[in-house]
């Protein structure tokens, strides 16, 4: 395992300090869930990105209506599904 020095400053700490003990963890465990949503939500948005590249791509060629908006639904349901097998 790896460790890290962080430093931040007073108001950070203080916010961090409470909302670790609302949410009953130590500093620590609030800083690494904070940690691993972040690195999940960029991942995500990533993802999403692309996924609109490759839709406006499609739209480009003029394909049928109902064809596209079928792979963007069972495309983002497999984002989904994928995002969720991460975890």
């Amino acid at each position: 395992m790896k460790s890290i020095l962080l430093k931040i400053d007073d108001e950070l700490y203080a916010g961090l300090e409470s909302s670790a003990k609302e949410m009953n963890t130590s500093k620590t465990g609030f800083i690494k869930n904070a940690i691993d949503a972040s690195i999940k939500a960029y991942k995500r948005s990533k993802l999403e990105a692309q996924l609109k590249k490759e839709i406006e791509e499609i739209n480009k060629h003029n394909l049928d209506k109902e064809l596209i908006d079928d792979f963007e639904i069972v495309s983002l349901i497999d984002l989904k599904i994928h995002l969720d097998n991460e975890n």
